[in-house]
Parts: structure tokens; sequence; C-alpha cells
């Protein structure tokens, strides 16, 4: 199904974000004024469904619900325009209609392209996978094309950590099983780096003092 009226969030001026607001599981939810941003869609959608689930509300009936609780006025002119066409909707093709319409075009090439171009840099290793799993995994929930599978992380993060760390790792005979493993045997390795870092600059520091003195 397809909806009519056009809506570009990139054009709008920068405004408070839209918060979901959930009372008691079985209450109807409410989409409060603000702009919709990824992470907002994604509360708002697993609002929906959590909303599906304890009322028990069938898929002819649920949308019309939800649908309602949104207060943003770009998003009640939406709903009201077409509201014999929504209501007729299952869940998840109306958050599909949603998501088309309140979002950005390219949010999902956007979010994918921040993993793409992120680096160690200064942090430590189980830092840096947090967020870059945090940022994967908001894609996954988002059912996004553009999420990496393990495969496709593990070579990024092996490209894209410190160069101490990765010459290490290629000097390190390491037999993985998964993913998972292998992020724990590669945060051990780059704590023993920083230890060592910690040991030399201290060193440094005692025979600075010692000069001065």
């Amino acid at each position: 199904m397809s909806v009519t009226l056009t809506f570009n969030p990139e054009a709008e001026d920068k405004c408070p974000l839209a918060e979901v607001k959930v009372t008691k599981l079985k209450d109807c939810l409410m989409l409060n004024l603000g702009c919709m941003h990824d992470y907002t869609f994604q509360q708002w959608a697993i609002a929906c469904k959590r909303y599906q689930k304890h009322t028990k509300k069938s898929d002819d009936e649920v949308v019309s619900f939800v649908a309602d609780g949104m207060l943003e006025p770009h998003f009640v002119a939406w709903y009201h325009a077409n509201q014999s066409c929504i209501d007729r909707m299952t869940l998840q093709e109306y958050l599909n209609e949603l998501q088309r319409y309140a979002l950005p075009q390219h949010w999902q090439q956007d979010v994918c392209n921040m993993i793409l171009a992120s680096h160690q840099e200064n942090i430590s290793f189980a830092d840096w996978v947090v967020v870059i799993q945090d940022l994967n995994a908001h894609l996954s929930n988002m059912r996004s094309l553009y999420m990496l599978d393990d495969r496709a992380l593990q070579a990024h993060f092996e490209s894209h950590m410190q160069p101490d760390l990765q010459r290490k790792k290629d000097v390190s005979n390491l037999d993985c099983k998964n993913i998972i493993e292998w992020i724990a045997s590669i945060t051990e390795m780059d704590k023993g780096l920083a230890n060592e870092r910690a040991q030399t600059q201290a060193l440094i520091d005692t025979n600075n003092a010692e000069r001065a003195s």
C-alpha cells in the first residue's frame, strides 16, 4: 500500500526530538510533538509492537489505535489525509509507510557510512566496538539491508584498529570460532598494550622527575 502527502525532514529546521510516551502496557501510546529521528522511530515501532502484544489487538484494528497517538502536526495531517487507507494496514505496513514518510531518504546509508568511516583512534578497542555494534544493531532492528554481518564487522575492526594493535594481532595465532571470541581476544591484546604504554610513561615520568630534582 502507498499513501499520499510529501514531507522532507532534511529541509526542516532543527527542533526538539519527539518522545514516545508509554504509561501502562495496555494504555494507548503517545508520540509527542517533535521531529522524528531514526532512534525515535525505532522506539515507536517497539512500543507499537508491545502494545499489540499486550492488548491482543488484531492486525486489522491495531493501527487505528496507535496511529491516533501521533501528536506531531505533520504526522497528524499525514494520518488524517490517508486514514481510511492507513487503518486497513497491518502494523508492519503502517510502520513501513511511516518510516518512508518521516525519515530522511538515505538515513540507513548514512548510519552505515558512519560505521565504515570509524577508526579506533585513541579510545580502547572495547569502547570502540560497543559504539559500532550499537550502530549496527540499530540497522538490524530496523531491518535495514545496510546492516553489516559478522564477517564484514570483523573485517572493519581488523583494518581500522590502532596500528600497534593490528601488528600484535598479525603476529598472534588466533583461533576463534566466532566474532564474540575474536573481540574478546583482541580486547585482551589491547588491554596489554595499554598497560605497556602506561608502564613506559610511568618510567619516563620518573626519569623526568629525577632529572628535575
